[in-house]
């Protein structure tokens, strides 16, 4: 009389997977998911630096315009958690980077649709920025003004802004 399930009767035969197995298995797919999302975030980081310093390069020609054709001072102000613009007076007697540290003069601020308004930066970490050199953050009517090279570094990445010869910036990665 048979006592067990009809076919293989090998005790020691094995049908399907055991219950470790498995756990092991979702574990290492797991891991590598991880893994990959982390990196994907960190390439998405970095491009949106590079998106930034883009547009800090086009804005940065923006307000050398404006101050050439407005004849006040532009100054680029900055901090980990955005930048804005804003405008001097005409009547300027210190030079722009001392008046804006020793906040004497009110300055307005580019708002609505300029595009020198106030802006975050794009990342989801704080940027910090260096500025070569230092207190040159200020564009005026001369023909080329303001930073000579700007860095932008979020922790993970870092991309540089340099001007050339020409007054125009170029993004470096």
């Amino acid at each position: 009389m048979p006592t067990s399930v009809p076919g293989c009767n090998d005790p020691h035969s094995q049908r399907g997977f055991s219950l470790l197995e498995v756990l092991v298995v979702l574990t290492i797919i797991g891991i590598v998911t991880g893994t990959a999302g982390l990196g994907i975030r960190a390439v998405q980081d970095a491009g949106s630096l590079h998106t930034d310093a883009q547009r800090l390069a086009r804005l940065f020609s923006v307000a050398q315009a404006e101050a050439r054709k407005s004849g006040r001072p532009v100054v680029w102000e900055y901090d980990t958690g955005g930048y804005r613009f804003t405008q001097a007076p005409r009547n300027l007697l210190m030079p722009a980077a001392l008046a804006q540290r020793a906040a004497a003069l009110p300055t307005p601020r580019f708002t609505g649709i300029s595009p020198l308004r106030t802006r975050e930066w794009s990342t989801a970490r704080q940027v910090a920025v260096r500025v070569d050199p230092p207190a040159t953050n200020v564009f005026h009517g001369e023909w080329i003004s303001g930073p000579r090279a700007v860095e932008l570094h979020d922790g993970l990445s870092t991309v540089r802004l340099q001007r050339s010869g020409d007054g125009r910036y170029r993004v470096q990665p």
